[in-house]
């Protein structure tokens, strides 16, 4: 259970405002260019990109972006290699953890598919192409994982446009096609199509239909895996009709992410689809970045961030890397992200610059078994009380709010990299609860984590970890399920974590789904969720 120690940077506040990050990479990295496609690996918290356009010449060269590290660096695996190239898809799979290539054009159109071992830096062909869809580039792509396959849709050749839809099964290497018969959108090229894994749909937007329909379109279609049907999804308002524009999909919000591309003008907007709703809404971003197409998108799910890379701005070519994320304030409940008073004991996070080592370093315990109360030079002080710090990077610092702080207000001081920062003033209440994102099912009870739930009784000890038997909190607590009361059977400091409760609580019956309405309420104050169900 100590791996909730580290949590804070991985929450965010849903409906928090989004702001864009344009990272200074050092060089050397990849040369500026056009559609170069990237996808995120979660276990090795890096993003690659393959191929593109630079200066007219086609790519097959593959890069991999350390976040840690902030550094690209070209990797050089042994022939054969997937033949350069521009306007192919790729997809991450994580069973093998690999990367999926398919199509393209370079030296013609393309319909080969690859896979990249990362673990192996190997480069394997899994199919020809003559084994499935017709050769073509400008098609879309996701990967499902409920059949453990890859779907590409329509795309663009020398003969023409098309409408049809192919499935790529990863166990079998084997293709099938699945056009349905039925209404389908119009033939298109240059568009993008991402995966909603909890409405088990493959979501796809605009591009460009010359010679069958409108050049840009502004159409979303759901095609429900389920069943192979499309269905358009008409909303008001919605994104202007646009082509070469960079999308993702944010897995934990579940929100579609449209960026840039071009239309009746260059854009540099920011559009959500929320498939809950059916609606699309635009993001007012206070500092967005140029306009630009041709960029590509992938979503990072442990970071919560949108990365989106290259493409063309003032008529350039760039190597732009740029992150999109929620808006963070100075200083949040570490798992909820919330706003407002923090509570004694609570694990909390401070955001900034130029806060810790680049790479992130994670506290170890003292002789007596206690968190620090420095990382590497950084430091926390609140109102004459040394906090104990859980990790510390340039970007932030996760904490624990000490227990003997009394309620009222307070002031944060921040040492970091030889420097105090100004203070930041803050409030203490007795409870300001926020929950861990993910509850963890057994038959039918759910386990969820939480952090600001205040003093225990018997009291806790600032930065000591938990050990039977396991103190509850001093306040009442109330766990609510989808409007149901549920029957608490645990609440108490989780096991060999600091400021983080345990509750196990009974599913009401007859309760289902993917997702996890909860209210908890701990004394005073509540916190309200919808957690990712993991069994």
């Amino acid at each position: 259970m100590r791996a909730f120690l580290l949590l804070a940077a991985a929450a965010t506040l849903g409906g928090q405002s989004l702001e864009y990050t344009s990272f200074n990479v050092p060089t050397p990295g990849p040369s500026s260019r056009l559609d170069g496609t990237i996808v995120f690996d979660p276990p090795g918290n890096q993003l690659f990109l393959f191929g593109g356009q630079d200066n007219s010449n086609n790519r097959n060269d593959l890069w991999v972006y350390s976040v840690s590290r902030n550094e690209w660096r070209e990797l050089t695996p042994p022939a054969p290699l997937p033949a350069p190239r521009f306007g192919h898809t790729l997809n991450y799979d994580p069973v093998r953890r690999r990367l999926i290539l398919f199509g393209g054009e370079g030296a013609g159109f393309f319909s080969d598919i690859w896979a990249y071992d990362i673990a192996a830096n190997q480069w394997r062909q899994l199919a020809d192409h003559s084994a499935g869809p017709s050769r073509r580039y400008g098609h879309s792509g996701i990967y499902d994982a409920v059949r453990n396959r890859v779907v590409i849709s329509h795309g663009f050749t020398d003969r023409g446009r098309f409408d049809d839809t192919w499935a790529f099964d990863l166990a079998t290497n084997r293709w099938s096609d699945l056009s349905p018969t039925g209404t389908r959108p119009v033939r298109r090229c240059l568009h993008h199509a991402e995966y909603d894994r909890a409405g088990e749909q493959m979501l796809l937007f605009g591009g460009c239909a010359s010679g069958f329909g409108p050049c840009p379109l502004g159409d979303l279609w759901s095609l429900d895996l389920r069943t192979n049907r499309w269905t358009e999804l008409r909303s008001t308002p919605s994104p202007s009709g646009r082509q070469h524009y960079g999308i993702a999909f944010d897995e934990r919000r579940r929100k579609l992410i449209l960026f840039g591309g071009s239309g009746a003008r260059l854009f540099n907007d920011t559009w959500e689809f929320d498939p809950a709703t059916s609606r699309w809404t635009e993001q007012t971003i206070a500092d967005p970045p140029a306009a630009r197409l041709r960029v590509q998108g992938a979503y990072a799910p442990q970071l919560e961030t949108v990365f989106f890379f290259g493409g063309t701005k003032n008529a350039q070519k760039t190597s732009d890397l740029l992150a999109l994320r929620a808006a963070r304030p100075p200083v949040a409940n570490a798992f909820s992200q919330a706003l407002g008073p923090l509570a004694p004991g609570q694990l909390a996070t401070f955001y900034g610059e130029n806060l810790g080592p680049a790479e992130g370093l994670s506290a170890a315990l003292d002789s007596n078994g206690r968190l620090p109360r420095e990382v590497a030079g950084t430091s926390i002080q609140i109102s004459g009380q040394a906090a104990p710090i859980l990790f510390a990077n340039n970007r932030q610092i996760n904490f624990q709010i000490p227990y003997e702080l009394p309620s009222g207000s307070a002031e944060l001081f921040i040492r970091a990299q030889g420097r105090t920062l100004a203070p930041v003033p803050i409030s203490i209440a007795a409870t300001a609860p926020g929950l861990h994102g993910v509850a963890y099912k057994t038959a039918n009870v759910v386990t969820l984590f939480a952090t600001g739930a205040g003093q225990t009784n018997p009291p806790a000890v600032t930065g000591t970890l938990a050990n039977a038997p396991y103190p509850p909190p001093s306040e009442p607590l109330i766990v609510t399920i989808g409007g149901q009361r549920a029957e608490v059977l645990f609440a108490g400091l989780a096991p060999g974590t600091a400021g983080v409760l345990q509750i196990n609580a009974r599913l009401p019956e007859n309760f289902s789904g993917p997702a996890l309405p909860i209210t908890l309420r701990i004394g005073a104050n509540e916190t309200t969720a919808n957690l990712t169900v993991q069994e």
